[in-house]
């Protein structure tokens, strides 16, 4: 089957881009740290005013009826800049939860207001199965989202809030007090967390491509004993190798997306745990390979490739590590033996 963007989709992609590119770029992002939440209140703000955080929210609820792979443009775009938003969070997992498990329908309406939900994971960053303590891309006045016993997404007020000091300063956890959870199990709870999973990928993805791109960036301008560090064959197979991975992240995330609305919901998680499994790792590698490319100056802490790596590992960690999703299927297929 022939995949590829739309029309709309393509110019989804480059409105986000244009957007990332004017919010997020040059020192804005380490700034941010420093900034006390106004660059993450004005990008929120933004993207809430560009009907970009109700995409996946029918139109009945205040929403643009969006599809989850017009969701995964956006968060790979903002990955790419490392955008401090709750975008994943909120407008894919969150959103996700509410619409295809059901609940309180009206937190939709809310949401694409620009109102902030944090989904509520375990304390590992997993998915709970009695309760959930941990709320991951919190912001201050965030509620909970959690899949309750009985099968429904409910919101919650959070309370006990003490959030996670030096995981990622730019995607914050928070430890709460614990509330009621259940792990998924209808199949639109099922769908919900799968969308989480090519939530988590996309945003990966964009950290991996927007690695990839410092680095090769990097390798033109830095020199070495006359000649640019990339006319060296090491930086060069460096450079393909992170090329690969971003590549196929980009495949496998994009394919897994489109299955989450129109696929069997078997089909669904086998292609959603392969792409948060391998995103996910994928992810991190190339970070890491990034900051050997860049060197001396890629190990400091006023340049932002650690807080690049760092929001690759807490991406791999959300929604069950990168071995979870495997796990589940594992067992699934056991099961049926």
């Amino acid at each position: 089957m022939h995949f590829a963007l739309s029309e709309d989709q393509l110019l989804l992609q480059r409105t986000a881009d244009e957007l990332g590119a004017q919010l997020f770029s040059g020192s804005s992002i380490r700034d941010a740290l420093a900034g006390g939440g106004t660059l993450r209140a004005q990008a929120w703000k933004t993207l809430v005013e560009l009907d970009l955080v109700g995409l996946l929210v029918p139109e009945d609820h205040g929403g643009t009826g969006g599809s989850v792979v017009d969701a995964c443009i956006v968060a790979e775009v903002l990955g790419r800049y490392i955008a401090p938003v709750p975008y994943v969070g909120t407008a894919i997992a969150a959103a996700a939860l509410l619409r295809f498990a059901g609940g309180q329908e009206r937190a939709l309406e809310h949401l694409c207001a620009g109102d902030a939900y944090s989904v509520v994971l375990g304390a590992r960053l997993e998915e709970p199965d009695t309760e959930a303590s941990v709320a991951f891309d919190w912001i201050i006045g965030a509620r909970g989202i959690a899949l309750s016993p009985d099968g429904m997404a409910r919101v919650h007020e959070l309370s006990g809030m003490v959030p996670f000091a030096d995981v990622d300063p730019l995607h914050p956890l928070c430890r709460v007090r614990p509330v009621p959870a259940a792990a998924a199990a209808s199949e639109g709870s099922r769908r919900a967390r799968a969308a989480a999973w090519v939530g988590a990928a996309a945003f990966s993805t964009g950290l991996a491509d927007g690695a990839l791109r410092q680095a090769v960036d990097y390798a033109r301008q830095r020199e070495q004993y006359g000649r640019p560090i990339g006319s060296f064959q090491a930086i060069q197979h460096l450079c393909a190798d992170m090329l690969v991975r971003v590549e196929s992240s980009r495949s496998i995330t994009y394919g897994a997306s489109w299955a989450v609305e129109y696929a069997p919901i078997e089909e669904v998680e086998r292609l959603a745990s392969a792409a948060k499994f391998y995103a996910g790792t994928a992810a991190i590698e190339v970070c890491e390979a990034g900051v050997q490319v860049l060197g001396g100056i890629g190990v400091t802490r006023e340049h932002d490739a650690h807080l690049r790596l760092r929001s690759a590992h807490l991406f791999q960690a959300a929604f069950g590590n990168a071995d979870a999703p495997l796990l589940a299927l594992a067992g699934r297929a056991l099961d049926t033996v």
